[in-house]
């Protein structure tokens, strides 16, 4: 499940911008954009029901993997901000 809820996610990211340029193409030359806006819409819904789905799916070793991979990209910045 969690393989299904990553493969919507990454399919999702990538059709929102997209649609979004396409709509913003469309609203600018006066064109109406109805089918980009639901697209658009949809995208954006499913990318939240996929996250969610993924943060429900992760073991608790894999979220404490990810979240001592965060403090170590973070780190770096922290350290250069307090000098």
């Amino acid at each position: 499940m969690l393989e299904f809820c990553t493969l919507i996610l990454q399919v999702n990211f990538f059709v929102f911008p997209i649609s979004a340029g396409i709509l913003t193409y469309k609203k600018i030359n006066g064109k109406p954009g109805g089918r980009f806006l639901r697209m658009m819409v949809m995208s954006f819904i499913m990318i939240i029901i996929s996250y969610i789905g993924i943060i429900v799916n992760e073991t608790p070793e894999r979220k404490q993997e990810i979240i001592n991979n965060i403090h170590q990209m973070v780190e770096p910045i922290l350290i250069r901000s307090e000098e």
